[in-house]
């Protein structure tokens, strides 16, 4: 029979002080929780038993949120791993290592904090660096994800649902950053991060490659017809982008109504999708439950659903909106003469843009995408006061991190010390060589 012998010393860690109890500089540090921490002794143990719990305050933190696109993490990580072949052949921009190594520190002075998102790992899947991209993103994002744009959106479009129903349609949508992500973006980081390695059933990246295609060709298809609408202009498409979500929404819903009812008499088979529902149907059933505590009779809901998801209010849900504006500058573009298509990927930095935007501190985009948002009308109706960089003012985005570490109260960096030492803040430049 085999054994395992437990030894709690091995969770406690530098940096290590005086015990109170037994005078050995052994009392280190056992846990790191949201605004506290607490020491135990690697010697002596104490506390233990009756001992009063070693307690000790941190100050509340507001972390700087920053949206990095994936190709910045790409870039980042051909920067640091010597078994790429961009690192080999010496084709990676020095920037990349600078801009990592501020992040990193950064983010281990508790400052920034880099959620990352599904589709970041769905992008990484089709790379031949799944797990080293994987390992990046997770070292900026601690822990903490950005929900699916789906559900930030299905969000939005719920407080919206409320203010049409008082008759402020107009309203500002109700929610913040805390609203939209998995995990504590002011926590104190612990020092351990755990990550879950994840096996994927035979053919699932062959299908996220192919409906990536399939999106891309559609696009394609889309801006054809665009450069062929040289009468339109921007408010029509903005406009014509817009209405077309709610039609979208019920076309959806009766769709999944109908395979439902197929699959229930036998003619079509079960799949997932019965038990995970597309973000429609949960949208229009969340409506009429809405509507039904507002006062509607059943007779009347599916007018209201109808007239609701027809209605320009919907030109105020972040979501909708941003990504309209950003759909209708790529058809401006389009009409007035531009040959070249969008970039493999640009629904993808659309659906990311739009659905994180009003809630970061900060992003980094590409060129693209940066130039699209600095055109009007975006420029002037897109003002949720974030900061908007990519490669074309890269050197405003590092004066901007520069600034955040610059207004570090000398206290604040003292208790970063204190928890977790003088050399926790040099910038993990070794992550894939240590290995």
């Amino acid at each position: 029979m085999e054994t395992f012998k437990f030894d709690p010393r091995v969770f406690i860690s530098p940096p290590f002080i005086k015990c109170p109890k037994c005078n050995k500089d052994a009392f280190g540090v056992l846990t790191i929780n949201r605004n506290s921490y607490t020491r135990r002794c690697r010697e002596c143990l104490f506390p233990r038993g009756s001992d009063k719990l070693q307690h000790y305050d941190l100050p509340k933190l507001n972390k700087k949120v920053i949206y990095l696109d994936q190709f910045v993490i790409s870039e980042i990580m051909k920067s640091l791993n010597p078994k790429t072949k961009a690192h080999q052949k010496g084709k990676v921009d020095p920037f990349w290592l600078t801009l990592f190594e501020k992040l990193d520190i950064l983010s281990k002075l508790q400052l920034i904090i880099c959620p990352d998102f599904i589709y970041q790992t769905n992008e990484s899947l089709l790379s031949p660096y799944f797990e080293p991209l994987k390992r990046l993103y997770q070292l900026l994002s601690h822990g903490v994800s950005f929900y699916d744009r789906g559900t930030i959106e299905r969000f939005q479009v719920y407080e919206n649902m409320k203010n049409w129903i008082a008759n402020r349609s107009d309203d500002p949508i109700d929610i913040n950053v805390h609203n939209i992500v998995h995990g504590d973006i002011n926590a104190w980081q612990d020092t351990l991060l755990i990550s879950i390695k994840r096996e994927y059933e035979d053919g699932w990246i062959d299908r996220l490659r192919e409906d990536r295609e399939q999106i891309n060709s559609g696009l394609l298809e889309i801006f054809k017809r665009w450069q062929s609408e040289t009468d339109k202009d921007f408010q029509y498409w903005f406009h014509e982008e817009w209405n077309a979500y709610g039609r979208t929404v019920l076309q959806v819903y009766f769709n999944y109504l109908k395979t439902y009812a197929e699959a229930a008499i036998g003619k079509t088979e079960l799949t997932t999708n019965f038990i995970f529902p597309p973000d429609s149907v949960i949208l229009i059933h969340e409506f009429h439950r809405v509507l039904r505590e507002a006062g509607v009779t059943d007779k009347d809901l599916w007018d209201k659903t109808v007239e609701y998801f027809s209605s320009p209010g919907l030109r105020h849900v972040p979501a909708i909106k941003i990504s309209s504006m950003l759909y209708a500058s790529l058809a401006r573009k389009a009409a007035s003469g531009q040959k070249s298509p969008p970039t493999k990927g640009m629904t993808n930095d659309i659906a990311m843009i739009s659905s994180f935007l009003p809630y970061c501190d900060a992003i980094f985009i590409d060129n693209e995408c940066h130039t699209y948002l600095n055109e009007k009308p975006l420029c002037d109706e897109l003002n949720y006061d974030t900061k908007i960089f990519s490669l074309n003012n890269r050197d405003e985005f590092m004066e901007y991190l520069n600034s955040i570490e610059v207004g570090m109260p000398k206290e604040h960096f003292e208790k970063v010390s204190e928890v977790y030492g003088s050399t926790w803040c040099e910038p993990y430049t070794t992550l894939f060589t240590d290995e």
